[in-house]
C-alpha cells in the first residue's frame, strides 16, 4: 500500500476552521476588540467578541479598503480572561458584491500564514496574503474560541480524507507533493460517504478541485447548495456528501488544477 495513504480515527481528525456562525446582537463591553487598518492608515474596530462563543461582526462599509487586522484585548479582558490571549483567533471572510458566496482569507504576519489570526503575544498586525486589500463592505470577522493556529508544518497540505459513519474510520490521500499544479492520482478502497479535501493556507491553489471514482463511474457530492457534482472543493466548507446518501465505492481520487 502505498505511504500517501493512511488510515486514522474519525475523531482525531482536525479542523482548520469552523463554520462562521449567523450574526447577531452581542454584548459590547467584553474588551475583546478586532482593528481594521485601511490603505490610508485610518483604524476602525470591531467590538463585542465572546470569550466564549463565536461571534461574527460586518466591517462598517464606509471603513475604506482594508489592508491589516489585529485582535486585541483590553487590561479588564486579559484580568477576566488570563489564558485566553494565547490561543484566541479570529477569521477573515470576504463575500464578493457579485455573490453571496463567502470566501476565506489568507493572513500572514512575518513567517506566518494561515486562515485566522491572533495575538499570541505578538501584538503586530497580521496582513492578507499577497498584501492584498479588501473592501469594508465586503468584509466580515468571526472570533470563536475554537479556532487554532495551523501547525507550520501543515501549511502545504493538501489532503483528502473519504469517510464512513457506520464504520466510523477514515482513508486520508496525501496530495501535497503536486502543490496543486499537476494531476495526481492516489488509489483507494472501500465504501464512503463524506470525502473532503483540506488545501494548507500556503498552497497558491486555493480553488484546487478533487474527483472520486468508483467502479469505472464519477461519484457526485452534494454539499449545501452545490448538488450532484462531479468534483470538490475546500474553501473552508467542510465535508461533502455523497449524493446518493448511502455509502459508495471509491477506488481513486484525482486533484487536478483543470478541474472547475
Amino acid at each position: 500500500m502505498t505511504s500517501n495513504l493512511f488510515i486514522t480515527s474519525l475523531f482525531a481528525s482536525a479542523t482548520l476552521a469552523a463554520p462562521a456562525p449567523s450574526y447577531h446582537h452581542v454584548d459590547t463591553q467584553t474588551g475583546i476588540t478586532v482593528e481594521l487598518t485601511n490603505t490610508m492608515g485610518h483604524i476602525s474596530t470591531l467590538s463585542g467578541f465572546s470569550a466564549s462563543n463565536a461571534v461574527t461582526a460586518q466591517a462598517d462599509s464606509n471603513a475604506g479598503s482594508i489592508a491589516k487586522v489585529r485582535v486585541v484585548f483590553s487590561d479588564a479582558a486579559k484580568q477576566a480572561y488570563p489564558f485566553l490571549e494565547k490561543d484566541f483567533r479570529c477569521a477573515a471572510r470576504r463575500t464578493p458584491s457579485s455573490t453571496t458566496t463567502s470566501q476565506r482569507v489568507i493572513v500572514t504576519r512575518g513567517t506566518s500564514i494561515d486562515f485566522n489570526f491572533g495575538d499570541g503575544g505578538n501584538p503586530n498586525v497580521w496582513s492578507f496574503k499577497g498584501n492584498g486589500t479588501i473592501p469594508a463592505s465586503e468584509l466580515s470577522i468571526t472570533c470563536d474560541p475554537i479556532l487554532r493556529k495551523i501547525d507550520p508544518a501543515r501549511v502545504d497540505d493538501i489532503r483528502v480524507q473519504l469517510s464512513d459513519d457506520a464504520a466510523e474510520f477514515a482513508v486520508q490521500l496525501d496530495f501535497t507533493a503536486s502543490q496543486g499544479k499537476v494531476d495526481l492520482t492516489l488509489p483507494t478502497g472501500g465504501k464512503f460517504v463524506q470525502a473532503e479535501l483540506t488545501v494548507g493556507p500556503g498552497v497558491d491553489n486555493q480553488k484546487l478541485r478533487c474527483q472520486a471514482v468508483g467502479n469505472g463511474q464519477i461519484v457526485k457530492f452534494n454539499r449545501g447548495a452545490n448538488l450532484q457534482k462531479e468534483t470538490f472543493a475546500d474553501g473552508g466548507n467542510g465535508e461533502w456528501t455523497v449524493s446518493s446518501g448511502v455509502a459508495t465505492t471509491i477506488d481513486k481520487v484525482t486533484c487536478s488544477p483543470s478541474f472547475v
